[in-house]
């Protein structure tokens, strides 16, 4: 029962951190993905791979949230750490590649960098709520 809320509020947050950052790299990097068409050594998996990804995110989000909520609190400051961390890991990893030489370490990095805080602080705060919904409610960090 555990792992269906899981999957199935992942997939929720999955799929708001699949709109909110397609949309933010569309509107605020329009040529980045052309770009890394242009050096891409093998074609591109499509969307559905991405989509893909981007639902086991939504899970491990969702998973991160409840086992840090008992130490913060199931509210928004356990939520905004999950996003935190979220962000950190995908911008260390979308930093691989400037270091690739796909990308440039300049404008370009920063945007791919920055673009997915909103998204994942969002994501996170959505999937936490949802799964706080469906888990009923928890109790206080130090309460009996």
């Amino acid at each position: 029962m555990i792992a269906i809320r899981f999957v199935l509020c992942g997939f929720v947050t999955g799929v708001v951190w699949h709109m909110l950052s397609a949309h933010a790299l569309y509107f605020l990097a329009p040529d980045f993905a052309a770009s890394l068409r242009s050096v891409a050594p093998h074609p591109p998996r499509g969307g559905a791979f991405f989509f893909a990804i981007d639902l086991m995110m939504g899970i491990w989000a969702v998973w991160l949230y409840s086992a840090i909520a008992p130490r913060y609190g199931a509210r928004a400051t356990a939520a905004a750490v999950v996003g935190l961390a979220w962000w950190a890991l995908k911008t260390l990893q979308s930093a691989k590649w400037a270091g690739l030489g796909f990308v440039e370490p300049g404008a370009g990095l920063v945007v791919v960098a920055v673009t997915p805080l909103l998204a994942t602080l969002t994501a996170s705060w959505v999937g936490a709520w949802l799964y706080d919904r469906v888990s009923g409610p928890q109790p206080r960090p130090g309460a009996p």
